[in-house]
């Protein structure tokens, strides 16, 4: 058994689960002393983005997504691929060598175990997601700040001509929006704080906040 895990052709597969048995260890002694690499990966990697923006679905936006990336905590993605490519790799080789009674060189093994390992995270990905406790996040969409009372911070805003304000959300999270009044002849000055009422594009429709 250890010969054929050692064997040239298969020691990309080797690597790849030796890394996943080293992050294990490492993330039950990190666990012991009180750290967590899974959660030092998720914070280094930023997960609330602005889900309003616009952004390409194509590109390498795209590929994550299809892959599952951005639904798994980092750690567990990362365990999950190199798990699906060694295992992919060793049952190519086992039918392999029980077939022809030889291993398949990396340049025929290499592509089949990337795709079988793409492929697990698309799917098993999609299922670890569904069963994976989930955390609240503090991103939320813009549209839920409809009710919320923002500062205008810039310029004065009259209809059709919108400034800047600052809202905070229920996570105290700062937004700069654009604010206009709900109708003409009413002025926002700097300072003024008014009432969220309906996003059209970039710009909030408001009026006035009555303490």
């Amino acid at each position: 058994m250890w010969a054929f895990l050692v064997e040239q052709p298969n020691l990309p597969y080797t690597i790849a689960f030796a890394c996943v048995l080293a992050l294990g260890v490492f993330e039950a002694f990190a666990l012991v002393i009180g750290l967590s690499m899974m959660s030092a990966l998720d914070q280094w990697v930023p997960i609330d983005a602005d889900y309003d923006a616009d952004v390409s679905p194509g590109g390498l936006t795209g590929i994550a997504g299809w892959l599952c990336l951005n639904r798994l905590p980092l750690l567990i993605w990362f365990v999950l691929a190199l798990t699906s490519f060694s295992i992919a790799g060793y049952i190519v080789n086992f039918i392999s060598f029980n077939v022809a009674g030889l291993l398949l060189p990396q340049l025929f093994t290499l592509p089949i175990a990337i795709v079988a390992s793409a492929f697990s995270c698309r799917y098993l990905g999609r299922v670890l997601a569904d069963h994976l406790p989930k955390n609240e996040s503090s991103a939320i969409s813009l549209d839920d700040l409809s009710g919320y009372v923002a500062t205008i911070t810039l310029g004065c805003a009259i209809k059709g001509m919108p400034s800047e304000a600052v809202v905070r959300d229920k996570h105290q999270q700062k937004h700069y929006v654009l604010v206009e009044p709900e109708t003409s002849g009413i002025e926002f000055a700097s300072g003024t704080q008014v009432v969220l009422l309906k996003r059209e594009g970039r710009v909030w429709s408001a009026t006035c906040f009555d303490n």
